[in-house]
């Protein structure tokens, strides 16, 4: 139907600005029944001010004004907000204006006398594009809504770049200047559906998994699962709150896609220190290890308190025995040189081997063969790093 008006304009509110009496009443009478509600302003001074006040969707206005012409009020709105439609109505002398009205970026302009089926086409232009920003708006902040509302932390990205985060995603990793960075740092793989991520947040590390979702080649959705309460009651010694062997059963996947370095450690005497000075002396003993263990290795490293008084440690990106033996060799020394109230100094002997674990029985292998290492150093006198490699007993 020609002239048909958007129905969508009902819902807007107009700003119209023109200084001669006359036009201005009988414009009103045309376009005031296609609005929800009309503003009038005589200049544009009065016409900013409407402006401020009511926050209008479009604005249709006359170029030359006294006390403010059309493109300075523009301008003015511009600043307050830059997302409303302007149309300014002008005579065809007016090229200058109409040069400095498209720089300030206006929406378009009708010529007087005002065809009023051009003038219905533009207001129609501006009313769909209004409805289709509205409900974009209003679809973002749903979707933000729903993001808000799932309790793991969630972050969509967009060709690398932060889309959309949720409030649990903020309180684990704060605000994020570069998430590529980040995930890098993390140790996170984009190009993996599935991950494990061990992350320290305010001194205590976390366990979460990561589920990410490659939407298509611009859009990838990460979701995080703590994980950790869950690990601590299964896969954690209660007195050491290290590891112990059932965490073997779970990242025995991941351990035998590379090549790993396995050390061994036992307290010399152990027995001895019990039998003397009591099991809670033992535990306290077992617990000073723990964190010269704790302190010296890298968060990525697994501490297992493999049996009693033994612990296998398993060293990820390490592949070659002699930076294994001098890590070891590095905890041997701080163990020896502190010092325990009633007890004094602790010794460990050490088990060093490295392997390509491509399954549970080659690990399996190399932990028999770091054991075997580590009773070459008990038999040679305690205290010491042995390696898989055969060193010559003298």
């Amino acid at each position: 139907m020609k002239n048909r008006v958007h129905p969508y304009l009902k819902s807007l509110t107009c700003l119209y600005v023109e200084d001669d009496d006359a036009v201005r009443d009988s414009f009103s009478l045309l376009v005031g029944r296609y609005f929800k509600k009309l503003l009038v302003a005589k200049n544009g001074e009065e016409g900013v001010e409407l402006f401020r006040k009511h926050s209008p969707e479009i604005v249709i206005s006359d170029i030359r004004m006294p006390v403010m012409d059309g493109i300075e009020m523009v301008r003015k709105i511009k600043e307050i907000s830059d997302e409303v439609f302007v149309l300014f109505i002008t005579a065809f002398s007016d090229v200058d204006y109409l040069k400095k009205a498209i720089d300030l970026g206006v929406d378009g302009y009708i010529t007087k006398p005002v065809d009023k089926k051009r003038l219905i086409e533009k207001l129609n232009r501006f009313a769909g594009y209004i409805k289709s920003a509205k409900e974009a708006k209003e679809y973002a902040e749903l979707l933000k809504e729903i993001f808000d509302k799932q309790p793991n932390p969630t972050v969509l990205l967009e060709e690398g770049r932060i889309k959309l985060k949720n409030i649990a995603f903020e309180s684990l990793f704060g605000e994020v200047e570069n998430i590529l960075d980040l995930f890098e740092s993390l140790g996170i793989d984009l190009n993996k559906s599935y991950q494990e991520l061990r992350f320290e947040r305010n001194g205590v590390m976390m366990t979460l998994e990561v589920s990410i979702q490659r939407i298509n080649d611009t859009f990838v959705l990460l979701s995080f699962n703590d994980v950790t309460e869950y690990e601590e009651e299964i896969f954690t010694d209660p007195l050491t709150v290290m590891y112990n062997r059932k965490i073997v059963e779970k990242i025995l996947p991941q351990i035998t896609k590379e090549k790993i370095c396995i050390i061994i450690l036992d307290i010399d005497d152990f027995k001895k220190i019990n039998d003397t000075f009591g099991h809670p002396t033992g535990d306290r003993v077992l617990k000073y290890l723990t964190s010269v263990l704790r302190s010296s290795l890298r968060k990525e490293d697994y501490i297992i308190r493999w049996g009693g008084e033994e612990f296998l440690i398993i060293l990820k990106r390490v592949e070659d025995t002699d930076t294994a033996r001098k890590i070891a060799e590095n905890l041997r020394i701080k163990i020896e040189a502190g010092r325990i109230e009633g007890v004094g100094h602790i010794t460990c002997s050490f088990g060093v081997c490295c392997l390509k674990a491509g399954d549970r029985s080659e690990f399996e292998k190399g932990v028999a063969m770091a054991d075997e290492a580590l009773y070459r150093a008990k038999r040679m006198g305690k205290n010491r790093v042995f390696s898989c490699v055969k060193e010559p007993e003298i």
